[in-house]
């Protein structure tokens, strides 16, 4: 049985023991499968579906083409639309809430989903893309995934289950992820513990043939059956390792508690090294609100364990900054115009108002941030 609705598709495969395997494919290359609001509503709706099915095996994600698993979600469908609830003077928040919502609320399900998700990682995985990837249960990279957290650069903030993924990574790294729109290729996302999986692309088939003629009788034996069917690839050890080459001076970053002694220490400390200048000019060009914004969303949701509760967070946050003129200044200048210069307001993190910045965290009157699962 196959199925599309707009840009995604689902496929059951039976298996012999009469089970059946759920293949899931992101199917817009063009636009490197970024996920709109009918893309999410149509997934938010199957998992809804297949969550209570007993003779469901396993899931697989993947997505069309080799450049992108998922670039993230379809922010330019958002900034047209708040556009649009200016002109007529409707609530911009109000205009989006759906999106966010319903994104958000597919990425809880997924967390708690009841039977195993094999999600294939393959090219950019990066915002939307990285809230699939962190809320299955087995994530694979390959020797084309490139991983990204890049939403400062927007003027928006790390969301779809940021606010806990990135607090897991060991020694505060994630918050380094968060700031600085770091990039990471697979040996580095095992490196920092998202994933364990690691497969060369070509072997894409293979995994799927086994996943489709493997019988599990539960999520540990699945684990068990997984692992020993698991080889990793040589490309692990040839790949740069640059996080653990680079441990030192990040931790060094990492040192400085504060926003502003954190700013004036990357300002200062260039490296001979093509990746931490990147890493260095992409925080320094940011959105200061939007900096300030993660710090503190990383430091409330540090000891929170109630996925739902961070969700619901993210929500307040993300309906409070479409709001406010860095997002849609970021999205023009990043996204339409492409100017690659926008316009940030405060324009320096010197200028923060940390009384306005704990107001990104309140919900205004009329909003509906709860999670409905």
């Amino acid at each position: 049985m196959s199925e599309k609705e707009n840009f995604i598709l689902f496929k059951e495969h039976k298996k012999q023991d009469q089970s059946f395997l759920l293949e899931i494919q992101l199917n817009h290359p063009a636009k490197l499968n970024v996920l709109n609001l009918e893309m999410i509503l149509a997934l938010n709706k199957k998992i809804k579906e297949y969550q209570k099915r007993e003779d469901l095996s396993v899931v697989f994600i993947h997505s069309a083409g080799d450049k992108s698993f998922c670039a993230g979600g379809d922010v330019a469908q958002v900034y047209l639309k708040v556009l649009e609830s200016k002109k007529t003077g409707d609530d911009p928040a109000l205009a989006v809430r759906d999106f966010f919502h319903t994104e958000y609320e597919t990425d809880y399900l997924l967390h708690q989903f009841p039977k195993p998700i094999v999600l294939w990682g393959n090219g950019i995985v990066m915002g939307g893309g990285m809230g699939l990837f962190m809320a299955v249960s087995h994530p694979v990279v390959t020797e084309h995934s490139l991983l990204a957290m890049p939403e400062v650069g927007i003027g928006f903030f790390p969301d779809v289950g940021a606010s806990y993924f990135l607090n897991q990574i060991p020694k505060n790294f994630g918050r380094y992820l968060a700031l600085t729109a770091c990039q990471l290729n697979a040996r580095s996302a095992c490196f920092l513990g998202l994933t364990n999986w690691a497969f060369q692309h070509k072997d894409k088939q293979n995994v799927f043939s086994f996943l489709n003629n493997t019988s599990f009788n539960s999520k540990m034996d699945f684990n068990n059956k997984f692992i020993g069917f698991y080889k990793q690839p040589q490309f692990l050890s040839e790949q740069r390792g640059w996080f653990e080459e680079f441990q030192k001076e990040i931790s060094r970053a990492l040192e400085f508690k504060d926003l502003n002694s954190f700013y004036d220490y990357l300002s200062q400390a260039p490296l001979e090294d093509q990746k931490w200048e990147k890493n260095r000019q992409n925080f320094l060009k940011a959105s200061p609100s939007s900096l300030a914004i993660v710090s503190e969303q990383l430091r409330k949701a540090k000891k929170q364990t109630d996925l739902k509760f961070l969700f619901e967070m993210e929500t307040v946050v993300a309906l409070n900054l479409v709001c406010r003129s860095d997002f849609s200044e970021g999205v023009r200048a990043l996204l339409i115009d492409k100017t690659k210069e926008p316009k940030w307001k405060p324009h320096h993190i010197d200028d923060l108002d940390s009384e306005e910045i704990e107001k990104y965290f309140i919900p205004k009157k009329g909003w509906d941030c709860s999670l409905k699962v």
